[in-house]
């Protein structure tokens, strides 16, 4: 545990507990299946998940204004959709996790 964590611990003593979120790795990076990235643990679950809708807002429109033909996916432009909707579904999960955890 961090300075800063023991610290707020500490200053919250007694107070409401807000759910926050849990550590979630993903994005494996290399032959040994080790994950690169991870949603941090302890934000606010109603943080991450205004995080989460933005991200996939985003997508929406991008995979609007493919489908309605005005603008065609590359390869690579698949691959950032795919990795964005990775990093949307981490932060959900991680949150839903942090969620149950308070229950």
């Amino acid at each position: 545990m961090d300075k800063h964590t023991a610290v707020n611990e500490k200053l919250n003593a007694g107070a409401v507990c807000m759910p926050v979120t849990v550590e979630l790795s993903f994005t494996i990076c290399n032959p040994d299946q080790e994950h690169l990235l991870a949603v941090r643990p302890g934000i606010p679950v109603t943080d991450a998940l205004e995080e989460a809708s933005c991200i996939l807002s985003e997508l929406k429109s991008s995979l609007e204004a493919a489908a309605m033909g005005m603008d065609g996916i590359t390869p690579n432009q698949a691959w950032l959709l795919f990795r964005a909707v990775g990093t949307a579904k981490a932060i959900v999960d991680s949150t839903h996790a942090g969620l149950e955890k308070t229950q």
